[in-house]
């Protein structure tokens, strides 16, 4: 029996601390110790070194004991973690202290997650109710998707147009954030299909946004040229129109909905249950100031109003829309306060997007003049 139990924690050197009391009472001083593992237990007695120990550990001025790292990748001990000492007359038995499921508190096929220990039933249970959070989300995402590209077919409200690209757009960042291939086919349909609804939407802003200039401006000449260059372009968007009626039911289609079960239910939870959101989020962040620093050499080489510099920020635009979509859909999902990043990145959108309509225009009247 031990004649004393305690428990110490392991700090980030991989230390724990032998009280003095223990250390004065096995004379423990500068003495060399061998540390012996009892794997069937995860747990280590500590002796004091004999005559022909080759490898042998000693104390430091403060009483502490490094466990070798193999010890403890071995046996999971990191940072934080108690450790049981059980003080004999002559050794020290040390083991993780017993540890139970954070959830259900069983003590039986545990598996260390950070600091803390999940069952394996807990874990499964869990597992499948995350997976089942992100096919909510998706799948309300993919209805709603194809719901708007329907009733953009008909030109009928240009808003229409408008929603099936931002819902199509919300799709492929939560499906690139997954980990999906880029080359997967359910992500070159919704790919082509956004290309496509672009090339019309792009118009249906410039078209309004001339029309309303032509309509505020007290300038007759002026009100003239945004009307015809508001005409040019509305000819090009008939044309979109019309490829688009004949090319959308060709990509999002029966096909499509077949292709998403199957991903849905063979392949999702493969992607979802090795994430790591933070991870993730750390990397679409860095790409984010990766690209405002880009922006910001190519002003200081170019000038704001080059067309490397305009570019830049389209960049930019781009990806702070992507990650105010993650945050906005990691809150749904997880339940954690990412409403605030979302909105952060949302303030950036709409400004970009100012700079990026007055871009468009100025490509319009640059077109119309030249025919």
């Amino acid at each position: 029996m031990a004649a004393k139990t305690l428990t110490r924690q392991v700090d980030s050197m991989g230390r724990i601390v032998i009280p003095k009391s223990v250390r004065d009472q096995l004379e423990l001083a500068e003495q060399p110790l061998v540390l012996n593992k009892r794997v069937n237990r995860q747990a280590v007695v500590v002796i004091k070194a004999n005559q022909t120990s080759e490898e042998y550990k000693v104390l430091d001025e403060q009483g502490r004991l490094l466990i070798p790292a193999d010890i403890r990748h071995e046996y999971n001990w990191d940072k934080g973690d108690q450790i049981e000492v059980e003080i004999y007359e002559d050794s020290i038995f040390l083991q993780s202290v017993l540890a139970t499921c954070a959830f259900c508190e069983s003590k039986h096929s545990l598996i260390k997650i950070n600091q803390a220990f999940l069952c394996e039933d807990c874990l499964a249970e869990g597992n499948r109710g995350i997976t089942k959070r992100w096919e909510n989300v998706l799948d309300q995402l993919v209805q709603e998707y194809m719901n708007y590209c329907e009733k953009a077919l008909s030109f009928n409200d240009i808003g229409n147009v408008h929603q099936a690209r931002v819902k199509g757009r919300r799709l492929l960042t939560l499906l690139n954030f997954l980990g999906i291939d880029k080359n997967h086919k359910l992500m070159e349909k919704l790919q082509d299909a956004h290309k496509r609804l672009g090339n019309v939407r792009e118009r249906d802003v410039l078209v309004h946004a001339f029309e309303k200039r032509a309509a505020e401006t007290e300038n007759i000449d002026r009100a003239d040229i945004y009307r015809q260059v508001g005409e040019r372009v509305d000819e090009k968007r008939r044309k979109e129109q019309k490829k688009l009626q004949s090319n959308l039911p060709e990509i999002i289609n029966a096909n499509f909905v077949e292709r998403w079960e199957v991903f849905r239910a063979d392949e999702l939870r493969k992607l979802v249950l090795p994430l790591d959101v933070k991870d993730n989020v750390k990397y679409y962040a860095e790409q984010f100031a990766d690209k405002v620093t880009k922006y910001k050499n190519v002003v200081a080489e170019d000038g704001e109003s080059s067309k490397p510099a305009l570019k830049a920020l389209h960049e930019v635009r781009i990806l702070s829309k992507e990650l105010r979509y993650i945050y906005q859909y990691l809150g749904l999902i997880y339940g954690k306060n990412y409403a605030d990043y979302a909105k952060q990145y949302k303030d950036y959108q709409r400004q970009f997007g100012d700079i990026n309509d007055i871009r468009d225009w100025l490509r319009a009247i640059k077109d119309c003049r030249k025919k």
